[in-house]
């Protein structure tokens, strides 16, 4: 795939994905995630870079840990291992944040557990309110973003399957 072809299938500009190629600016998770949607790739392998977990065992300063360039949004990585059947994630937003600007799909079937806080979920033309304890399932390319409305940091873990993120 070409950059024109990748601009088009993301909707992000030849200028920018040129200057991500480059290593001439940082994109954020979300441009990133596009770009591994239209590649057809995990998001994580953008991450994976020195990091080598053999076995079952993923110790908490082992994570891969994906921030949004505004710090508002971290993903950590929980499965040792992207090849398995199921990815696990723990996923951080601060008061206000999201996971992303629009509504957004992935691969891979997911469901999550409320630890922490208050969201809204949207998704496809349905919106959730969920609180600490509440679990979603939100199946395979199904357009969502979760929206902390609380006031406090929000905390989601998250099973995803096949992997994808």
């Amino acid at each position: 795939m070409n950059l024109i072809n990748l601009a088009e299938k993301t909707g992000l500009s030849l200028s920018f994905i040129s200057q991500v190629e480059r290593g001439l600016t940082n994109p954020s998770i979300n441009s990133l995630r596009k770009i591994a949607l239209a590649l057809g790739i995990p998001l994580s392998s953008f991450f994976e870079e020195g990091l080598s977990m053999d076995g079952p065992v993923t110790r908490k300063n082992q994570r891969r840990i994906l921030i949004n360039t505004d710090s508002r949004l971290t993903y950590q990585l929980l499965s040792s291992n992207v090849d398995h059947r199921i990815e696990l994630l723990l996923t951080r937003l601060e008061v206000g944040a999201s996971s992303s600007e629009a509504p957004m799909g992935h691969k891979g079937d997911e469901a999550a557990l409320i630890l922490q806080g208050m969201c809204r979920i949207d998704l496809g033309n349905e919106t959730y309110e969920l609180s600490e304890g509440d679990s979603i399932y939100i199946t395979e390319s199904a357009p969502h973003r979760i929206t902390n409305i609380s006031n406090v940091p929000l905390s989601i873990i998250s099973a995803i399957s096949p992997p994808g993120f």
